[in-house]
């Protein structure tokens, strides 16, 4: 009995001391941190082939490898068939130095909100280690489709012989719009900002998250993964062709750097 005492006691000290390097609420030695935090904020720059974002998140860390977060984010999508360009001269007269994207009809935006989970897979105890974990989010999304102005020379009848002015494209225009000689510059941003169209839609993404500081209290994280876009119509981004169809929907592979602070 005395002896079956003496392991009970032994037992129980071993426990607490496995428990104690677990939950341990301050460092226990250089290698294992147990520092407790309950909320994660942070902001991305995403990057994708044709578009980029930035946004906002915030989290509640639900237990030592999974945070449920908010995600509030706003980018843009081009199409792929999109490139800037330059006249080969410029004039006097005409605004900047007269680049725009041929082709181009229309400029798309989306704010897109989310709802996600991290979950690290990882060994989170090491302070100098790389924690590895996935993440995945869903929800709505709203599109802004904003007319894209062109600069075009017209002949105003006087000695100067042309000036410019905006216009965008349509069926009446499209001669003028797609032709590269009458072209002077882009538009201003402000010009078609109150023609611009909502789009209602929905969105998700799914990611695998490096952490470099995944139980630190700064977060230093880069992410790559696949998002995806689906809108109520088609997104019209250049002009009309025989070859090419407008579609509803937008699919990316992307690269996400994620900065911010847990407390």
């Amino acid at each position: 009995m005395k002896h079956f005492f003496l392991t009970i006691l032994v037992a129980f000290f071993t426990v607490s001391m496995v428990g104690q390097v677990t939950f341990q609420p301050k460092s226990y030695d250089g290698d294992v941190k147990g520092v407790v935090y309950s909320t994660e904020k942070t902001v991305d720059l995403r990057l994708y082939p044709n578009g980029w974002a930035v946004a906002y998140n915030t989290g509640n860390i639900v237990s030592y490898n999974k945070t449920k977060y908010y995600h509030f984010e706003l980018g843009k999508h081009a199409d792929p068939r999109e490139k800037l360009q330059s006249r080969p001269y410029n004039l006097s007269f005409v605004r900047g130095a007269g680049s725009f994207a041929y082709g181009k009809i229309n400029s798309f935006y989306s704010a897109r909100v989310g709802m996600g989970r991290l979950k690290y897979v990882s060994e989170k105890a090491k302070r100098k280690g790389i924690a590895v974990g996935f993440n995945y989010e869903v929800g709505p999304a709203l599109g802004f489709l904003k007319p894209y102005y062109l600069e075009v020379y017209v002949d105003d009848g006087e000695l100067a012989g042309f000036s410019t002015e905006p216009i965008k494209y349509s069926e009446e225009t499209a001669a003028v719009f797609l032709d590269q000689g009458s072209i002077a510059n882009e538009g201003r941003f402000v010009e078609g900002l109150l023609e611009t169209k909502l789009i209602p839609g929905i969105q998700g993404k799914i990611g695998v998250h490096f952490d470099a500081g995944a139980f630190d209290e700064y977060v230093k994280a880069i992410e790559v993964g696949a998002m995806a876009e689906v809108y109520s119509r088609r997104i019209p981004l250049m002009a009309p062709t025989d070859n090419h169809s407008d579609k509803p929907f937008f699919f990316n592979l992307y690269v996400n750097l994620h900065f911010g602070k847990r407390n």
